[in-house]
Formats: structure tokens, sequence, C-alpha cells
């Protein structure tokens, strides 16, 4: 295509299937008929610990991004997200999910804080809450990796010139099957309607 590498971080915390979310992005991505690189680090727990996927579209060899190198921030969960700014550039999407998850006994501040702290860097940054959405449907936050990505999809212009929702449909085949499928497809199409309204 002769287009440079889309990079992507995803980060958020074990247990809110970041992982489901990059084999989604990436079967998206071979359906579009793109190259694709996929790296992983996991913190000390799996459940609960820092979590972080980078993924690459596009031809090229190392999986990693290089600092102030990303396209766009995925962040499933807030403080993780916070983290993650050192990927940021002045023209980086940031899209994060409204949820924090602080460590038992820690002084964190609260999301409205860390929304702020972001926003004061003058980065571009979309808030939705995406576990408020997968529960409406699903009874439980167990989409809402899959919301975030339906939001984001109706936002991000440069995602959509490489994968659509149509490649990320056919993504998700692969992934999940029969009623959970069905499930998820729902999750998705609203949360890219919510998407597309708050443009």
């Amino acid at each position: 295509m002769g287009l440079r590498r889309y990079n992507i971080v995803v980060a958020g915390v074990g247990g809110q299937g970041l992982l489901t979310l990059g084999r989604i992005i990436g079967n998206a991505a071979i359906e579009a008929g793109e190259e694709i690189t996929i790296a992983e680090t996991h913190g000390l727990s799996q459940r609960g610990g820092s979590l972080i996927v980078q993924i690459r579209i596009g031809p090229g060899e190392s999986p990693m991004i290089p600092r102030g190198g990303a396209d766009l921030i995925i962040g499933m969960e807030a403080i993780e997200t916070a983290r993650q700014m050192v990927y940021a550039n002045r023209n980086t999407l940031i899209v994060m999910n409204k949820f924090i998850w602080p460590p038992p006994l820690s002084q964190y501040p609260d999301i409205d804080q860390i929304i702020e702290k972001i926003r004061e860097r003058e980065l571009k940054l979309y808030v939705f809450d995406a576990n408020k959405l997968s529960v409406e449907i699903t009874g439980s936050i167990i989409s809402a990796n899959v919301a975030l990505l339906g939001y984001i999809l109706a936002i991000d212009k440069k995602l959509t010139t490489r994968i659509n929702i149509e490649h990320v449909r056919k993504g998700m085949s692969r992934v999940f099957r029969g009623k959970i499928l069905e499930t998820n497809l729902k999750v998705l199409d609203e949360a890219y309607r919510r998407g597309v309204e708050a443009k």
C-alpha cells in the first residue's frame, strides 16, 4: 500500500480482554490484507497487573513501538492509560474507557484528575464508558474491549483507512463463535453508533 505503519498501544490490566482485543484487531488487519505485528508486555500478575499490547499495522520488522510513536492509544483503564503517555505525540488519538482500578490500599488520583492531566498536555482524548455499554447489552463488563473498539472505529479516520468496521466484524468471527459472536457484534455496532454521535 505504501502507507507507513499505523501504531496502536493498548493499555490496561490483566482480565480486561486486552489480548482478545489484540487478536480481533490482528484478524481484522489480515482481513484487510495488511501486514501486522503484535507484542505483549505483562506486569507482575496476570489478573489486575499492568498489561500493554503493541499493534503495528503495515510492513516492517520491529514489533515494538518507539516512544512518541503511537497513532492511537486505547486505554481500557485510566491509570494504565496515563502511564503509557510516553508513547503519545501531539497527533496521537487517545480513547479511554471511563474506568479506574486502583490497587488496594493505595492513594491514587481519581479518574477526573487523570482525565484533566492528559488534557493538560493538549492531547486528543476521548473518554467513553465502555463498561457501562457492555453491561447494558451483555449484563457484565466482559465486552468492554469490543465496545471501546466500536467507538474508536467511528472516530479514528486514520485507523479506518487501514481497517474498517467490516474487517473487524470478520475478524471477530475468527475469535468468537455462536451466541458470543452475536452478542459482541451487537456491542460493536451500538458502540460504533455512539461514536458517530460523539464526533
